[in-house]
């Protein structure tokens, strides 16, 4: 969830002893453009080898750049996206799922094996600046074409089956030289040169699975006149400090009037929800309507469900 400016509205005001609330606008994760939903789930990316090196050094590349800004989308560039080499077809969910049980992830993406183009090569330039090899004295740039194919498998999607998506693309590879080197010649060294631009590719693929965004409004309640703890956390979650706020709803749970307490735990789901955790604010939600059951608490449970993709 991203932060963003709170929107104060007063509801429910009926008398000073009454719930009111006020409305907390987030602009809310929702499912990438490929349809599923990747935000707090663990993932492996494995990258098929058919022996040829030129195509297993353009996958291995392109999986580190694939797993690298899946990374910065969904775990603050944090090092936790594993790669995997395998060999074969894994097309087919049975196979998938083999790979689910073998890393242990929530979601596995397979980068099938490429087909790679012939290389247009332009003409060399030269290349200026002070202490150049006189053999790198000229960069040529040359662009590769390519098809792939990425299989994925969400363990945790209720469709249950394996997506697939194509492509074709092209990617740049520099070849360094003295000048009098052939296009032939100058074409057969981009396979050895390809790993920056197979990144960049595998990179780029990986826009297909960033999250899309959009805004939401939720409700806050308060007691107006009552205990400071409501005042409390209702000035932290107009600061948008959840845990704060938590802290101070917590310490309503132990109030003799069931309403109260189920307009605290209620809260506390919000809380949780915001701070990106569903699963701990459907249990909140829950316990507030084994008190007493809020108005509000249906549409925050629907929220959640959408979110979550129950």
């Amino acid at each position: 969830m991203k932060r963003t400016l709170l929107i104060l509205a007063a509801l429910m005001a009926l008398a000073s002893c009454a719930p009111q609330a006020f409305v907390v606008r987030s602009e809310m994760r929702g499912p990438s453009k490929s349809g599923l939903s990747l935000a707090g789930k663990s993932m492996a990316v494995v990258y098929l080898t058919d022996g040829n090196p030129r195509d297993t050094l353009f996958n291995a590349s392109a999986a580190g750049g694939f797993a690298s800004r899946l990374e910065e989308e969904y775990f603050g560039g944090e090092r936790e996206i594993e790669l995997f080499t395998a060999h074969g077809d894994y097309s087919s969910k049975d196979s998938l799922v083999s790979l689910v049980l073998e890393t242990g992830k929530d979601v596995v993406f397979v980068i099938g094996t490429p087909e790679l183009g012939i290389p247009s090569v332009k003409d060399p330039i030269k290349v200026t600046g002070r202490h150049v090899a006189p053999d790198s004295s000229y960069v040529s740039i040359a662009t590769v074409p390519f098809t792939t194919t990425i299989f994925v498998y969400d363990s945790m999607n209720k469709e249950d089956r394996v997506f697939g998506f194509a492509g074709g693309r092209s990617f740049t590879a520099e070849v360094y030289s003295d000048g009098k080197a052939s296009r032939d010649e100058i074409s057969s060294s981009v396979w050895s040169n390809i790993a920056p631009g197979a990144e960049k590719a595998g990179y780029t693929a990986a826009g297909t699975f960033m999250s899309t965004w959009k805004s939401e409004d939720f409700h806050v309640i308060y007691y107006d006149a009552a205990e400071a703890a409501w005042d409390k956390g209702a000035e932290y979650a107009y600061a948008y400090k959840w845990k704060d706020a938590i802290g101070q709803w917590m310490t309503l749970l132990g109030s003799r009037n069931l309403e109260k307490k189920a307009c605290a735990a209620y809260n506390i789901a919000l809380g949780c929800f915001l701070t990106g955790q569903p699963a701990l604010a459907l249990e909140w939600l829950d316990r507030s309507d084994s008190y007493k059951p809020v108005s509000l608490s249906n549409t925050l449970r629907q929220k959640i469900n959408q979110y979550t993709g129950q």
